[in-house]
């Protein structure tokens, strides 16, 4: 689902258009600038509880899942995202 629809997901959430633009040209600035923009959304898909023996919680974050989606969204944004 995120890779489906990120890339209109990412005008419509307040990236302006020159930033998706000028990652779709390979500026690294406009990539990372996005990346920052979805960083806390993805962090939360990617938390997960833990608890130790005492039954203490610790919330942790599975770092792999973590740069899939960020895979997911810069490859929606380069690959996905069209002006009509």
């Amino acid at each position: 689902l995120l890779a489906s629809s990120a890339a209109s997901d990412v005008y419509k959430e307040g990236t302006d258009i020159d930033t998706i633009l000028r990652a779709k040209a390979g500026d690294q600035t406009a990539v990372e600038r996005i990346l920052e923009h979805y960083k806390g959304y993805m962090l939360e898909l990617c938390k997960f509880e833990l608890y130790d023996a005492s039954g203490m919680a610790y919330d942790c974050y599975d770092e792999d899942l973590y740069h899939e989606l960020q895979i997911k969204l810069m490859l929606s944004v380069l690959e996905k995202f069209e002006l009509e």
